[in-house]
């Protein structure tokens, strides 16, 4: 399929199937400008409660999209916090986000308070999504949620989410509207202005670029299944003891009041990842260490 540059007008080849929600970005074979490529949203769409899901799991997101739209939401989806900001700085803001509170790229607080901290988008509802690692460890509300607007444990998804966000809108909260009904996809080009996108977008791309590249050996899927419960478990542990956490952060004695919690995560960990994994690896460590670093600097300690 061919579209028009928005800056030169020169014809320019993509393949639809590749659009993602948030737009391709593509450079012009003729003036070399960087443009964005997105689906025009119909008249119908256009009218829709819009909910960004922010999650790193493929499966999840496919089934968080068919589970809305078949309860009449538009759904975009965003894999990381780098791909949900640019959505949210480029395009119209959504009504809902859902965002994953160990999100990869930035964690689903850092989300929080960059929507809530900015006046274009402060009127979005936030609902964190905790994926429990471990369903029977926690029986309590968490202490805080960071700002939010809500919250949402993955396994709970199915009966309270549409209320959540019903109720969020300011609706009755067993409203179900109609699924929306297929339509032609059409697309259209964007002009991308660099200055639109926030210096925190710009950090986080800066800080990616240097991850290291993915082990040889067919190994790799394991190390960023084992990197993704890491964050999982110390997303957690904050979320539920954000109070201890912030004395602990104030005190200095953040360990001994997390100890308890800590030495559950690591036998957790231990026992769903492999031995062969886990040697010569710290992604529990890291994952903790990066989550308190982020903390230290929202609370300025």
């Amino acid at each position: 399929m061919n579209i028009e540059c928005p800056g030169c007008k020169a014809p320019n080849t993509f393949n639809p199937t590749g659009i993602t929600q948030a737009g391709e970005r593509i450079i012009c074979n003729s003036c070399k400008r960087p443009f964005l490529i997105k689906s025009r949203p119909s008249a119908e769409e256009q009218t829709r409660d819009k909910v960004l899901v922010a999650n790193a799991n493929p499966h999840f997101c496919s089934a968080i999209k068919d589970f809305l739209s078949g309860r009449g939401f538009e759904v975009i989806l965003a894999k990381d916090g780098i791909e949900a900001l640019q959505f949210l700085e480029i395009n119209m803001p959504p009504h809902i986000v859902l965002v994953d509170v160990a999100l990869s790229g930035m964690y689903g607080f850092e989300i929080c308070d960059f929507i809530k901290n900015n006046e274009r988008l402060k009127h979005i509802k936030v609902i964190l999504l905790a994926s429990i690692y471990d369903k029977t460890r926690y029986k309590r509300m968490p202490t805080s949620i960071y700002g939010a607007d809500d919250y949402i444990e993955m396994h709970h998804i199915p009966d309270d989410l549409v209320p959540k966000i019903n109720k969020l809108l300011g609706r009755d909260e067993n409203i179900v509207r109609s699924p929306l009904k297929a339509h032609a996809m059409e697309f259209e080009a964007v002009v991308i202005y660099e200055e639109r996108l926030s210096e925190k977008i710009k950090d986080i791309a800066t800080q990616d670029i240097k991850v290291k590249m993915p082990e040889k050996g067919g190994k790799d899927s394991a190390h960023e299944e084992a990197k993704r419960l890491a964050r999982i478990i110390m997303s957690d542990i904050i979320l539920y003891n954000q109070e201890a956490v912030e004395s602990g952060l104030r005190n200095g004695n953040l360990l001994e009041l997390l100890k308890a919690d800590i030495r559950e995560g690591q036998a957790y960990y231990a026992k769903r990842v492999p031995a062969d994994v886990r040697k010569g690896t710290a992604y529990l460590k890291n994952a903790f260490e990066e989550l308190i670093a982020k903390m230290r600097k929202e609370i300025g300690v």
